[in-house]
């Protein structure tokens, strides 16, 4: 049997970020990894999609130059070489983890998947692992829904989108959260007629209910066929076609496509580890359980990242990573209770978020101000041909005190850090009026909407 300081069951974003400070202290550290290193973001997540998004952005953007006095021809969508391209930048980076795991020499890597034999032995592909402490950051997967059929035809997720050998006519897309709106207008903007059946009443709940309005509008508007409040219960194919049945209306309303894109949600990945041999608790949606510093109920033995349920960010990982890497290794207080996280959609216009929403500032107690700007009045953005959007600021009225910002705007996912600060720090809106902002600027649309009556 290996025996070692620390061992990590994952090697995403959560997990390697633990994992340096704790090799640098001189630690023997075990690292698990079932897949690739790099985790879902780098290799299946976030670094493929945007790339795939950024691609599709510019064929939208060329189909469109003849607006801006620039004359092509019509654009064509070369998914192959979209798909090679996304395949290197992985490739390079994902490279770049291994590299670095392989040049440590405080670290061993297992590749396969780890199961627990007891609360500090761990089997990987028949290595039997003990250690000291151990940390899991094993991840999600995406959710796939109890639909009557899904399990006799094919279909789409997240994972296997990108993985397409050819660009087909139409997709279904069955969920409307944030990973069905990227994809929506990522294939819309390709040139594929995409269909979003989404259960709820409103795309991406998550969202300031004005910015899940205006985006369904806006995707509307480019042709995206949107429907809510439907019940699928059943799917199946006909010919070289599948469909989805909608109950919602007590009789079957058929929608048909090429294909079908599964986006409902995320799961955790905790019941692929034999936990209850450590026993190790989980919530009802097998998410596992744990304090303020990461600690399950079993000692010795952390969870950080998606395992852990709540935001599912690269971002949200990589800081759990960093505070329990603190606490581990360095001995400090830690908690992960009322962090500030943001977040971003990469949707055109982007969409990005940080603090409380209207509703939760409401329910808090607060005297809640709403001000918002039309990102359609500033110079910069009518520059730029963007007319739709806004900026949504929510604050208390008796201190000032900015509590929440909500954007949908080009470029939001840079702008909202501005934002980030001044929560943190707590700034008022009066600190964000006082701001000068360089002109013309997509970020004045912050001190603007500051101004708002």
């Amino acid at each position: 049997m290996k025996k070692y300081d620390l061992a990590v069951i994952g090697g995403g974003s959560a997990g390697m970020n633990l994992i340096r400070p704790a090799a640098a202290k001189g630690w023997k550290c075990a690292l698990a990894e079932s897949s690739h290193l790099g985790g879902t973001c780098i290799n299946v997540g976030c670094i493929p999609s945007k790339t795939l998004i950024f691609s599709a952005r510019v064929m939208r953007m060329v189909s469109e130059a003849n607006n801006y006095g620039v004359t092509v021809n019509q654009p064509e969508a070369d998914w192959p070489a979209m798909v090679r391209r996304k395949d290197r930048l992985v490739g390079r980076i994902r490279n770049r983890n291994y590299s670095e795991v392989e040049q440590n020499r405080n670290i061993d890597l297992f590749e396969g998947e780890a199961t627990f034999s007891n609360p500090q032995e761990l089997n990987i592909n028949g290595d039997k692992i003990f250690a000291d402490k151990i940390v899991i950051a094993a991840g999600s997967r995406p959710s796939i829904p109890p639909v009557s059929g899904l399990d006799q035809i094919e279909y789409l997720t997240s994972t296997t989108a990108m993985e397409m050998d050819e660009l087909p006519e139409s997709i279904i897309i069955l969920g409307g959260g944030i990973i069905a709106l990227e994809f929506s207008q990522l294939f819309n903007h390709l040139g594929v007629k995409i269909t979003v059946l989404q259960r709820n009443q409103r795309l991406a709940p998550v969202l300031d209910p004005d910015i899940s309005a205006e985006i369904q509008k806006i995707i509307t508007e480019e042709g995206i066929e949107v429907i809510t409040g439907v019940e699928v219960r059943s799917v199946g194919s006909q010919g070289s076609r599948v469909y989805a049945e909608d109950y919602s209306t007590g009789s079957p309303v058929r929608y048909s496509a090429e294909k079908l894109f599964i986006a409902t949600g995320r799961i955790s990945n905790g019941d692929r580890l034999a936990l209850d041999r450590a026993d190790i608790e989980t919530d009802e949606s097998g998410f596992i359980k744990v304090d303020n510093s990461f600690k399950t109920s079993r000692d010795g033995i952390w969870a950080i990242g998606d395992i852990t349920g709540g935001p599912m960010f690269t971002h949200r990982a990589w800081h759990d990573g960093m505070l329990l890497g603190k606490h581990l290794v360095e001995e400090a207080e830690i908690t992960n209770v009322g962090r500030l996280i943001p977040f971003a959609v990469f949707t055109s216009p982007e969409i990005a978020t940080v603090g409380m929403l209207e509703k939760e500032a409401v329910r808090a107690g607060y005297d809640v101000r709403v001000q918002r700007f039309e990102i359609g009045h500033l110079g910069r953005a009518l520059s730029m041909d963007q007319y739709k959007g806004f900026v949504k600021l929510v604050s208390d009225r008796n201190s000032g005190k900015l509590l929440g910002a909500h954007l949908l705007t080009p470029e939001a996912g840079e702008l909202i850090h501005e934002l980030i600060i001044a929560i943190r720090f707590g700034a008022k809106i009066e600190d964000l009026k006082d701001m000068m902002h360089v002109h013309p600027t997509l970020s004045e649309s912050i001190g603007k909407a500051a101004w708002a009556e």
